[in-house]
């Protein structure tokens, strides 16, 4: 079928990726925007997956203030070169993940900075939960509230981004779309949110 310009524009506003690339990814959907869209994120992974190793030394802190004063977050994320640090893409992304952060309240980065004990505590409370259930049941059970109740709850690249009009997935999977569009590593280093009356929570 025939590949609409509007088709390739509706594409590059949804994900950012290059005129050959929605052109692509929309001739292999059959013209199916959402389809398309996930060709686009999986290949982004991909791209993201291989350059994961590689070491990022550049970067920036953003931060964002809510309208009252009383929110806010700062984030350290990390590139490979200043050149990247200072393109729309990476300047965007840090805005979003501050905005996120300032919503989501994580407290680490990823899941090899929660602490044993916080685990085998949530673990113990999840197992209690699903006594006499069978084992295969109980199993799947546990994994579930474990991702949703426990990783989910804590974990910044695990949690779902705050505004899911905007893009549909979690910080991990929007990180790697942008990674697998400037083919350079992006990492996030550090943050920490503020709100009066509560203190700050930081990660590691």
């Amino acid at each position: 079928m025939a590949i609409t310009a509007q088709q390739v524009n509706d594409l590059r506003q949804r994900t950012g990726a290059g005129l050959m690339e929605c052109k692509g990814a929309l001739a292999e959907s059959g013209g199916d925007l959402e389809k398309a869209v996930d060709i686009l994120r999986k290949k982004g992974r991909a791209k993201a997956d291989k350059l994961a190793d590689r070491e990022a030394k550049a970067g920036r802190v953003g931060a964002y203030v809510h309208f009252n004063g009383k929110v806010a977050a700062m984030v350290e994320l990390t590139s490979e070169t200043d050149f990247v640090a200072n393109t729309d893409d990476f300047q965007n992304l840090l805005r979003d993940i501050a905005l996120h952060i300032s919503f989501a309240k994580p407290t680490v980065v990823k899941r090899e900075q929660l602490s044993p004990e916080l685990i085998e505590r949530e673990k113990a409370i999840f197992e209690d939960q699903v006594k006499g259930k069978p084992a295969e049941m109980a199993e799947k059970i546990l994994q579930g509230k474990l991702e949703k109740g426990l990783f989910m709850q804590h974990v910044l690249l695990d949690q779902e981004f705050c505004n899911q009009e905007k893009f549909k997935g979690t910080i991990s999977e929007m990180l790697k779309a942008v990674v697998g569009k400037i083919r350079e590593n992006i990492t996030v280093r550090r943050f920490a949110w503020f709100e009066i009356g509560t203190g700050a929570a930081a990660s590691l």
